[in-house]
């Protein structure tokens, strides 16, 4: 049991993302769907009222806990030839959206599909912020806090809904072991 756990802490050592990361996350997300050659930044920033709280995002887990999960975004990494890739993203769709978990995607090659068709190019920084102690494989997922910057490896391979909420379960309960929510 010692073992599992040093190794569970290793594999989150260099999971601890650099701001930059999330930054390019964050823009990413908002600059998709527009036209970039077409948006322009006004002279002068509008008064707005601040954004009203979001209602909590529940995430129940096996032991009877609660988490909010507004916090937390799925990391998703495919390649578009990828035949596993194919076959998981609609089951990590699926999986997502029941949990109420946001899903952003890189792709190895640069390109998508038709379940996740917006997707960010991997460049060297994202590899080593991700992959430090993991082989590069498709289709890999981590769980990140997008306020803590705190990354957990959540899965490798193709996998099963089943498989796939056992693993965010047994994620977000370290999640909460370690403290990082």
């Amino acid at each position: 049991m010692f073992r599992n756990l040093l190794v569970v802490l290793m594999m989150l050592a260099p999971g601890l993302t650099v701001a930059g990361t999330i930054d390019d996350i964050a823009r990413l997300e908002q600059g998709k769907g527009e036209d970039t050659a077409q948006v322009q930044t006004p002279a002068v920033t509008p008064v707005t009222k601040p954004a009203a709280p979001t209602a909590p995002v529940w995430f129940h887990l096996q032991d009877g806990r609660s988490i909010d999960v507004r916090q937390w975004q799925i990391v998703h990494f495919v390649r578009s030839d990828c035949p596993y890739c194919h076959r998981f993203n609609p089951v990590l769709k699926a999986v997502a959206g029941q949990a109420g978990i946001k899903v952003f995607v890189y792709s190895f090659d640069g390109a998508g599909d038709a379940v996740f068709p917006d997707v960010a190019p991997v460049n060297d920084g994202i590899l080593k912020d991700f992959f430090a102690e993991l082989p590069q494989a498709t289709p890999t997922d981590f769980i990140v806090n997008t306020q803590s910057l705190v990354t957990i490896p959540l899965s490798q391979g193709e996998m099963s809904e089943e498989a796939l909420k056992q693993r965010l379960d047994e994620s977000f309960t370290l999640a909460v072991r370690l403290g990082v929510l």
